[in-house]
């Protein structure tokens, strides 16, 4: 029998999204999240696997939960940008989030969440919270 994780992993899920979030998948380092989550980095690695497995765990776990949220969505932009070139199974998993809403509504759900995750537009400007 394993032992018992010391953490909520819900939390911890949410403030990884953050540091993503703040950072980017390759701006993030291990050490970022080491000190955002106050986990060691074994807890970490034996939780998620790799630094990868926990943008993954995250980006899924934001999609069920929050599927149009702003840090949904900003996950999905970072997973876009540098990640589903190389990574079939991100890339799955954002076509998949994709697929399941009007062609125009996604688009314009990403460009919305683009254009204020660059400063360009302020969420207040579109109806955002």
């Amino acid at each position: 029998m394993g032992r018992k994780r010391s953490f909520q992993q819900a939390e911890v899920i949410k403030v990884i999204s953050n540091i993503f979030i703040e950072y980017g998948f390759e701006g993030t380092s291990l050490d970022d999240l080491v000190k955002g989550t106050g986990l060691l980095r074994g807890s970490l690695y034996s939780a998620f696997g790799s630094k990868r497995g926990m943008f993954s765990t995250a980006l899924v776990e934001n999609i069920k939960q929050r599927k149009d949220s702003e840090i949904t969505l900003n996950l999905v932009i970072i997973a876009m940008m540098e990640l589903t070139a190389q990574d079939k199974v991100i890339r799955q998993l954002v076509k998949q989030w994709f697929e399941e809403k009007d062609a125009g509504n996604g688009a314009q759900l990403l460009g919305k969440a683009i254009l204020n995750r660059s400063g360009l537009l302020r969420k207040e400007d579109y109806g955002g919270k």
